[in-house]
């Protein structure tokens, strides 16, 4: 059944390119006629796997396009499907007719949730830990259930790279034997001294439940922290990034400087976990700047049009998170501006319909600084509703149809910085509305 399943998906693909088109069809069928076809594979030695509620795909694409400019060959799923059909589908065009990978290397960012299935057959060489947040509530419930699908998944021989200034994921060397390489952001100009989100991951030590104190906040629940009743503490990583600068999105990591790819303080995070393991890899430090100097990681957009500077951040629908870090950006800029929040849709996973997950995010932030507020798409009521809870005044906030009525409200507007606050699926839109004709 493993040959038939694999020429069967092998032909779906190659039928696939010819009319230019990718899919996860290909192991879905394959999966369909062999179901334990993945543990009949033969995988190298050197399997790398990057999840995490967010930050994988960039991650991933930093690490495996890297690893590519030594001249190793690498499988990795690019088109950012990580489950069991995306995972196979990419697997299978790198595979013999007997089902050996015929690569040095596999790089695969993978769902968080589907590692207690994935890890029994790849047995991953080094996994990466970006962070776990709530996220999709209707899918992953609480983050506790997130941590023990990873936690029991993780074969005792892997290496953990993952960050030292996350208290929730420093739970790991509670729990686990396994060697762990830690990284951090030093305390930086965008770092605070008091707590100003207030729905958290994590407030307590996972030792023994005391309140955590601070001596600095980077963001949200990510800083410098020790347990005042126990050993429990943030402790000097192997790999730390100091000199954070977000305008110039740069970052200096044990005295060499990189680009980060961005201007968002994750895009520092991702890709200090990205060169925490490339340097694990011993791959030369000029490698990895000249590889990150050419890759597009970022997926926020900026222009000018006449008076106005746009800048639109990519955030993820149903993780209060990656809104928090785009609120973050906001406020640390004290110019006044207009803000655009909206999406189109919520998920393509399942149908369930829920919006909890708008509640945890910090609105109240907002408050100072802002001319007025445009709520668009599927929930600009349910998005309005929100803002007036957050303590925004009702007159501020206008519910929009589409992003072409916002453009004929924002053209009286005297401000001259547009920030739209977006899912993925608004961001094409976004620029096509705003941008200058040429």
């Amino acid at each position: 059944m493993k040959i038939i399943a694999i020429i069967t998906g092998k032909i779906l693909i190659f039928l696939g390119s010819l009319i230019n088109r990718g899919s996860t069809l290909p192991g879905k069928i394959a999966l369909k006629i062999d179901k334990k076809l993945l543990s009949k594979l033969k995988y190298p030695e050197n399997v790398i796997v990057i999840t995490g509620s967010s930050g994988k795909g960039s991650t991933s694409k930093i690490i495996a396009n890297t690893i590519k400019k030594t001249g190793i060959k690498v499988t990795f799923n690019k088109s950012g499907s990580n489950l069991d059909r995306g995972i196979t589908t990419t697997l299978l065009k790198k595979c013999s007719l007997t089902g050996r990978i015929k690569t040095d290397y596999i790089v695969l960012e993978i769902d968080e949730r589907y590692t207690k299935k994935a890890f029994a057959y790849l047995k991953p060489k080094y996994v990466i830990i970006t962070n776990i947040t709530k996220d999709q509530p209707p899918r992953q419930h609480y983050i506790d259930l997130v941590y023990q699908d990873i936690l029991a998944s993780i074969p005792k021989s892997t290496k953990i790279i993952t960050n030292m200034d996350d208290p929730y994921l420093r739970k790991f060397s509670k729990d686990l034997p396994n060697e762990i390489i830690y990284y951090s952001i030093s305390e930086n100009k965008y770092s605070y001294k008091n707590q100003i989100f207030e729905n958290l991951n994590i407030y307590r030590c996972p030792y023994c439940n005391t309140t955590l104190k601070y001596q600095y906040y980077n963001f949200e629940t990510l800083g410098k922290y020790h347990c005042p009743s126990c050993s429990f503490k943030y402790e000097k990583p192997k790999y730390l990034g100091t000199n954070l600068d977000l305008t110039e999105g740069l970052i200096t990591i044990n005295n060499k400087e990189y680009p980060i790819g961005g201007n968002m303080l994750y895009h520092a995070y991702n890709t200090l976990a990205a060169i925490s393991t490339l340097k694990e890899l011993n791959i030369s430090e000029t490698i990895i700047n000249q590889s990150l100097k050419e890759q597009e990681i970022t997926k926020e957009i900026t222009f000018n049009n006449n008076t106005k500077t746009y800048y639109a951040i990519s955030c993820k629908a149903e993780n209060a998170t990656t809104y928090n870090s785009a609120i973050f950006k906001v406020i640390n800029d004290s110019s006044p501006k207009d803000i655009i929040i909206g999406w189109k849709e919520i998920s393509r996973r399942y149908k369930h319909y829920d919006i909890s997950w708008l509640y945890d995010i910090e609105f109240e932030l907002l408050t100072k600084n802002t001319n007025k507020f445009y709520a668009c798409g599927i929930d600009a009521k349910n998005i309005a509703k929100r803002l007036i809870l957050a303590g925004i005044p009702e007159e501020k906030i206008i519910i929009s149809d589409s992003l072409n009525e916002i453009k004929e409200q924002i053209n009286k507007d005297e401000v001259n910085k547009i920030y739209g606050i977006l899912n993925f699926d608004y961001m094409e839109p976004f620029e096509e509305t705003f941008k200058e004709e040429k």
